[in-house]
C-alpha cells in the first residue's frame, strides 16, 4: 500500500503514515539539532558553529558553552567550564595577536568601512604579524597600517591623516612602520593603485570651487596616471596638489594651506606635488 501522507518523528526517529499508522521506517538517524530555537537571536546562542571570520585568531572555530541553564547546579557547572574554556582558548604566544585584531575590531566600529574590508584588514594583520613579530607598543599601529592596505584594496580612499588623529596613532611612526611592512613582509597580492580622482569631489566640495576647476584637475590626473607619475605617491597628495592648480589656472585661487585642511595632508605634501605636476606636465604659472 502507498501512502501519501507520511510524517517523520524526530523523538523516536520513525517515519509514520498518517493514514493507516503504519511505521514505515524506525531508527533513522536525526540530522536536526538536539535543541530547538523559536527565535533568530535564540538560534544565534545556540548554534554550535560560528561564522568563520578572521576578525579573530582562531577564525571563529572556538566552540562556545551554553550558560543559559536554569537548574542552579547545572548552570554553575556551565559557568565553571566557560570560564576555563575561554581561559584555555587563548595560549601566551597568541595574546599579542589577539590583542591586535581586538585594536582592529575597535577601529572597524568606530568607521564606515563595509565588512569585506575588515575581514581583508584581518587576513593582512596576521601575514604581518606573522613575518615582523612587532613588539607589543606597535600593535595598534599594525591594526590601522592593515586597515588602510585593506581599504586601498577595495579602492575605497581613505585619508591616513584622520585616520591617525581619530585613533591616537603617531604619523612618523606609523610611516616607519609602513616602511618595515614594504620592506620585510610580501604583501604583492594585497596591493592596489588608488585612482587620486576618486579624492577630488570631497576637495573640491570642501572649497567651494566651480565644476570647471573640478574637470580640469580630473584632466592633470588622468594625463599623470597615462605617464606613469602617480605610481608610488599617496593618491591624497596628488589630488590636493591637481585641485591647489586648478584654483589657480581657474581664477578661484586657494591658499596651499586652505587646500591642505580640505584634503586633510600636510602643506609640504602640496607643495613637492605642486613642484612635480607643473614641472612634468610643463605647466606655466605666474603668480
Amino acid at each position: 500500500m502507498n501512502c501519501t501522507n507520511v510524517i517523520f518523528d524526530n523523538e523516536r526517529g520513525t517515519l509514520i503514515c498518517l493514514d493507516t499508522g503504519e511505521v514505515i521506517e524506525e531508527n533513522s538517524i536525526v540530522l536536526s539539532p538536539e535543541w530547538r530555537a523559536y527565535t533568530p537571536e535564540e538560534w544565534s546562542q545556540k548554534a554550535h558553529a560560528s561564522t568563520i571570520t578572521h576578525k579573530v585568531h582562531d577564525s571563529g572555530l572556538s566552540t562556545e558553552i551554553d550558560i543559559s541553564v536554569k537548574k542552579y547546579r547545572e548552570a554553575i557547572k556551565s559557568r565553571k567550564l566557560a570560564l576555563l574554556q575561554r581561559k584555555t582558548r587563548v595560549d601566551k604566544t597568541e595574546r599579542k595577536i589577539v590583542e591586535a585584531l581586538t585594536y582592529l575590531n575597535q577601529m572597524a566600529t568606530l568607521t564606515t568601512l563595509p565588512n569585506r574590508v575588515i575581514e581583508t584588514a584581518a587576513i593582512i594583520l596576521k601575514k604581518i604579524f606573522n613575518a615582523i613579530q612587532p613588539r607589543t607598543d606597535k600593535l595598534k599601529t599594525l591594526a590601522l597600517a592593515s586597515l588602510v592596505i585593506a581599504a586601498r584594496k577595495h579602492e575605497i580612499p581613505v585619508r591616513i591623516r584622520e585616520l591617525l588623529a581619530k585613533f591616537n596613532v603617531d604619523e612618523e611612526e606609523y610611516w616607519k612602520f609602513i616602511s618595515d611592512i614594504y620592506f620585510k613582509v610580501n604583501i604583492s597580492e594585497f596591493k592596489a593603485y588608488i585612482d587620486p580622482r576618486k579624492y577630488l569631489p570631497s576637495i573640491i566640495a570642501n572649497l567651494n570651487l566651480s565644476q570647471k576647476a573640478y574637470l580640469l584637475a580630473a584632466k592633470m590626473i588622468e594625463i599623470m596616471r597615462k605617464e606613469g607619475l602617480t605610481e608610488g605617491k599617496d593618491p591624497a597628495g596628488i589630488a590636493a596638489a591637481c585641485v591647489y592648480i586648478a584654483s589657480i589656472l581657474t581664477d578661484e585661487k586657494k591658499t596651499q594651506k586652505q587646500v591642505a585642511e580640505a584634503a586633510n595632508v600636510t602643506e609640504v605634501t602640496i607643495r613637492n606635488r605642486y613642484r612635480d605636476i607643473i614641472d612634468k606636465l610643463n605647466i606655466t604659472i605666474y603668480l
